[in-house]
């Protein structure tokens, strides 16, 4: 029970630290500063800290203790690939959807509506199309991890073979994304660009989470400790 209060004060305190750094005005400058001058290292950088924590806590929401996924260097790495991804399609999705209603081929009406209705298309758009792609790819990453950490040689087929795929479409695709990934990443784009890093920090705790409760229980207890 200790050990387990102790993980619980860790976790809470490195989440803590973090968001300390984000807001104390000098820090947060700091931090802006160094996402625009480099948005992609900084985009591996907190997927790879912020999205791990989120799939700690979900293996300890899961089967009630701390424990370490299989292969959970690895994972970290591909977390940090993956917010490389990420911190491109935002840029690009926010303003290819600009371009678009700049040339009257979107309905978006002017100021506050606008507003709202350009978010709206930019997470729509996003999570439709580039949603599902990269939540098959990190299962596939994940599925593969697993597999070789168990002294196994996956092949490409194994590996499509081991993963849940129905349980993918019925709960990442058709309700994860939208009755929580459109909603909030609306949300997320009607912030000025320099907090939007910010709330995309925070949503990737909520993504790993989210992505390994699809796989099941079963899946998050089968960890090294």
């Amino acid at each position: 029970m200790k050990r387990f209060l102790r993980g619980d004060f860790y976790w809470l305190a490195v989440l803590v630290a973090v968001t300390l750094f984000f807001v104390v005005p000098a820090t947060h400058q700091i931090f802006v500063s160094l996402t625009d001058s480099h948005p992609y290292l900084m985009g591996f950088l907190k997927f790879a800290l912020l999205a791990s924590m989120g799939e700690l806590l979900a293996i300890r929401l899961a089967s009630g203790a701390w424990k370490r996924p299989m292969g959970f260097v690895y994972k970290v790495l591909v977390w940090g690939l993956l917010g490389i991804a990420i911190t491109f399609m935002f840029f690009f999705f926010s303003a290819g959807v600009a371009a678009v209603i700049e040339t009257g081929r979107l309905p978006a009406g002017s100021g506050a509506v606008q507003a709202l209705l350009k978010a709206f298309y930019t997470s729509l758009i996003m999570n439709l199309t580039f949603g599902p792609v990269f939540m098959a790819a990190h299962r596939v990453s994940d599925t593969y991890i697993d597999l070789r950490v168990e002294g196994n040689r996956p092949t490409g087929r194994d590996v499509v073979t081991a993963i849940n795929w129905p349980d993918f479409v019925s709960f990442v695709v058709a309700k994860t994304i939208p009755l929580w990934w459109i909603p909030v990443h609306t949300a997320t784009f009607l912030l000025p660009s320099e907090y939007r890093v910010l709330a995309a920090a925070y949503l990737s705790i909520a993504l790993g989470v989210i992505l390994i409760y699809a796989r099941g229980r079963r899946a998050a207890a089968r960890t090294e400790g």
